[in-house]
């Protein structure tokens, strides 16, 4: 890693990996910035707290296989990708998130 890229890029303890049962969405703030942890089939997504369609929050979405839907105009991003589907064009931003030692840990990575 070159350090231009770890300047870009910072690493946050989110909680015990017991705070996020399976099929939750669960809102933190970490280095200013509101995101969602998600937990789906054992994996954990992180991602913003905040629909690029109009930018309503996206913590009160409903979880779909691999997506998160925005209740406000029903836009749907892929968790694997931040795809986005209509009314949203704008893909929205991943987040990496693991979970080490029982821990949720979330890169922020600045773009």
């Amino acid at each position: 890693m070159s350090a231009a890229d770890a300047a870009s890029s910072e690493s946050f303890d989110v909680g015990s990996a017991d705070e996020f049962p399976e099929g939750s969405i669960t809102e933190r703030t970490v280095g200013g910035v509101d995101i969602v942890v998600i937990n789906q089939d054992g994996a954990f997504y992180a991602l913003p707290d905040r629909c690029t369609h109009q930018h309503y929050p996206i913590h009160d979405g409903e979880l779909l296989d691999g997506k998160i839907k925005c209740i406000h105009h029903g836009a749907t991003f892929d968790l694997n990708t931040g795809r986005a589907t209509l009314p949203a064009v704008k893909k929205i931003q991943l987040f990496q998130a693991a979970e080490a030692a029982g821990r949720v840990m979330v890169t922020l990575q600045q773009v």
